[in-house]
């Protein structure tokens, strides 16, 4: 595990231009050997990586509040003693009882068994989705291209079966069209733009023959295991009745793809070399069929903390205004060996820098005139849970929130790239984004 300390020392100097250089006592606060300590402990083995409702982030919730006591910062809440929590839902897939199953008149339904992963996961307990079938292709309409996978079609109420990426070469290599918009990850946004705003039950996405891959599990069982879950605040009570029903993104093993075209006397890899050969679509209703999803969730609430503390401003005027400082003190945990993912840098870094510039704040013989607020976030990692639950639940008030600053993975080396950037910041306010480089001394 590599601390960067100094690195962390550069970047809170960097970001703290209030702390001018006649103010030494409390820069000279800002030490080596406690950011090393702090960084040994928040990263350590024995934290398992701090994830988000593991006892690893309980413990590291508990030491932020304590170094929040000692330091002198005052708890927005006395009676919660620095903590904020709320609480998370967490559901996961029930194979057991989830699948999908191919309904034809006149015949038994076929029922697949192969894992699938919906986006956005189902916030209920249970989702069933059921409508008639419309192969459309790539799922690609581009003016430009004169290419339009849509046309023709009726896909509202319906479920749309789609390859992903666009019209290849013969090997499978190489993108027809010389547009970044669909060769690159970001596709999957502008054919769900398109799609979604037809109104269909659900979209089935496979890989394409030519990519060589039946399943996202295949490419990454990680990343499948996240997507099968499903995260959220949990909500609070409200009225209004039920919410109103959204088309889903389902991400499919191929098998299911040959079960729904299976009859049609088409495959799927003849369809592609078929549409990327006449660089035309070839979408259809497929016959009689129907598709019938059933997703069962098994949820469990887990009830995390965000730390916060405030340090008075000393202006009679402006101490109503705050400004916070942030950074998210969680990570991501371990591999399924049991291997840990210390997140020294991400972002115990920023998490130790809190500290640090939170006792120097309150080390000055003149504190700042606004008020300080140091907010230690949990949740990111899978969310930005306490982001948002914070925003939604402000411990100060809102309109007094003059400024936010967030300091993320600050332990990193500078590089070529770096230097050539001139370390920028980035501010964002009101309707604006604004990047500055060069002497951040002047922010």
């Amino acid at each position: 595990m590599k601390t960067k300390t100094g690195s962390v020392i550069f970047c809170m100097l960097f970001l703290i231009p209030f702390l001018a250089a006649g103010q030494k006592r409390g820069l000279e606060s800002i030490q080596r050997g406690d950011l090393e300590a702090h960084m040994e402990f928040l990263a350590s083995d024995e934290l398992m990586g701090r994830a988000t409702g593991e006892p690893g982030l309980d413990i590291a919730a508990r030491y932020l509040a304590v170094q929040a006591a000692r330091i002198g910062l005052q708890p927005a809440d006395p009676d919660r003693d620095y903590m904020q929590p709320y609480t998370i839902v967490e559901g996961e897939i029930d194979w057991g009882s989830s699948a999908v199953s191919i309904h034809e008149k006149g015949k038994e339904p076929v029922v697949s068994r192969d894992r699938f992963f919906m986006l956005p996961s189902p916030d209920a307990d249970s989702l069933v989705l059921e409508g008639e079938v419309v192969f459309a292709g790539y799922g690609i309409q581009d003016e430009q291209q004169g290419y339009d996978d849509l046309e023709g079609i009726d896909i509202r109420d319906k479920v749309v079966l789609i390859m992903n990426r666009g019209p290849m070469n013969e090997a499978g290599d190489e993108a027809l069209f010389d547009n970044e918009k669909w060769n690159s990850m970001q596709c999957i946004q502008y054919k769900m733009q398109a799609l979604f705003s037809r109104q269909p039950k659900a979209v089935l996405q496979v890989f394409d023959p030519k990519s060589g891959t039946r399943s996202i599990e295949d490419i990454n069982p990680r990343i499948a295991e996240y997507i099968g879950k499903s995260r959220g605040l949990k909500k609070e009570e409200e009225g209004g009745g039920e919410p109103a029903e959204r088309p889903r993104l389902i991400l499919i093993h191929r098998n299911l793809a040959d079960l729904i075209l299976e009859g049609t006397g088409r495959d799927l890899a003849g369809l592609q070399k078929e549409i990327d050969r006449n660089v035309a679509p070839g979408s259809f209703p497929v016959g009689n069929k129907r598709v019938r999803i059933v997703l069962n969730m098994k949820q469990k609430e887990m009830v995390v903390p965000n730390v916060f503390g405030l340090i008075e401003g000393s202006d009679p005027d402006l101490k109503d205004e705050v400004v916070i400082y942030t950074a998210h003190f969680d990570h991501v945990g371990t591999d399924p060996s049991g291997a840990v993912f210390n997140g020294a840098d991400d972002n115990a870094s920023g998490t130790v820098a809190l500290v640090e510039i939170a006792e120097a704040f309150m080390k000055e013989k003149k504190r700042p005139k606004r008020s300080v607020g140091i907010l230690w976030i949990s949740g990111e990692e899978i969310g930005l849970f306490g982001s948002e639950y914070f925003s939604d639940h402000p411990l100060v008030a809102e309109d007094n929130i003059a400024a936010v600053i967030n300091l993320d993975m600050v332990g990193r080396r500078k590089t070529r790239e770096d230097e050539e950037s001139r370390q920028n910041l980035t501010i964002v306010g009101g309707d604006s984004v604004k990047v500055i480089g060069g002497l951040q001394s002047r922010v």
